[in-house]
């Protein structure tokens, strides 16, 4: 099979989430523990895409992340959990970092020898 083959075009659009969805999940999720994705789909009927973006417009309201058990509201009974997503969020970030400039050092590589004559 050709690698042409291979190459797939996906293309979907983002949710959108209003600041009243979020309002009304950050309502929803106070006095919980924690909550996972398919829990909140079951209850709200929405993706997981939807979760993860009502969570990162939550202005940090909403608890989550790297070894999370799922979502939570983030108010004072959440602090002893409050570190370890920090930390495990930073660490991530570094791992991140460190991929971009892999992707960014070999994109350059070859653009250059794309440049014209």
């Amino acid at each position: 099979m050709p690698a042409s083959q291979l190459i797939l075009e996906i293309k979907t659009t983002a949710p959108e989430v209003s600041q009243a969805e979020v309002e009304a999940f950050c309502a929803w999720l106070k006095g919980k523990s924690w909550i996972t994705a398919r829990q909140i789909t079951e209850e709200f009927g929405y993706d997981d895409r939807w979760v993860r973006l009502v969570a990162q417009h939550s202005d940090g309201r909403i608890l989550s992340g790297p070894g999370c058990p799922g979502y939570r509201y983030f108010d004072a009974d959440a602090l002893p959990f409050a570190e370890r997503a920090i930390l495990a969020t930073r660490s991530q970030i570094a791992h991140m970092t460190k991929r971009l400039v892999a992707y960014q050092r070999r994109y350059h590589s070859f653009a250059k020898d794309q440049q014209p004559a």
